[in-house]
């Protein structure tokens, strides 16, 4: 491999992952959960450019395979976490609803 493309993979891996502690710390610091959201689905898609990355780095075909099944994992951990936060922010509103119900009763 060429000195050249090998400095630009080092270099884009070095950026990916100060990218990657940026986003963790967005996603502790919040301050909502859909912050939170985005931040663990950008670390989750810079892992997988990482890693294809990194393929081409070590020329392992093999990590290319890891790279999809990380970002299928990636995404269904997203999609269920969503789905977390949307169940929890309805039970939030219809307890608000039956406190209106509640006072309006007295």
């Amino acid at each position: 491999m060429e000195e050249g493309l090998r400095r630009i993979l080092e270099g884009s891996m070095l950026l990916l992952g100060v990218g990657m502690i940026l986003a963790l710390i967005r996603s502790i610091r919040g301050p909502r959960f859909t912050d939170r959201i985005a931040a663990v689905n950008l670390i989750g898609t810079m892992a997988t450019a990482f890693i294809c990355i990194l393929s081409v780095y070590l020329d392992e075909a093999m990590l290319l395979d890891v790279a999809l099944v990380y970002a299928l994992l990636s995404f269904l951990a997203v999609v269920i976490l969503c789905h977390v936060v949307t169940l929890h922010h309805k039970g939030r509103q219809m307890s608000r609803e039956e406190k209106k119900e509640a006072k309006s009763k007295r």
